[in-house]
């Protein structure tokens, strides 16, 4: 594997761990917070996978902007939605005292 194929399973472990932290974060965990959770994930991949397509079909050895864009985008929204579940986990905790 070449490091952007590295860089990309990197990205998408870490997004399925943010929402996995995320939904076990919630209180009540029913089918809508599944479902709702499993929709806003392929949402959250589906720039980087797109983009990720694309470049390795174009196979050029010029600079993609695009990919570059994608990968920040899913990183921004990985670190979000951390940072939520990360709130949400401390305001479970304080409650259970």
């Amino acid at each position: 594997m070449d490091r952007l194929a590295w860089e990309a399973v990197t990205t998408f472990i870490l997004l399925i761990i943010a929402y996995l932290s995320l939904y076990f974060s919630f209180r009540k965990r029913t089918p809508f917070a599944r479902y709702t959770a499993l929709v806003l994930l392929a949402a959250s991949g589906a720039p980087l996978a797109v983009m990720l397509g694309l470049e390795y079909a174009r196979e050029s050895k010029d600079a993609n902007i695009g990919l570059g864009m994608a990968f920040m985008l899913t990183w921004v929204i990985t670190a979000l939605i951390l940072l939520l579940s990360l709130i949400l986990w401390i305001l479970r905790l304080r409650k259970k005292r």
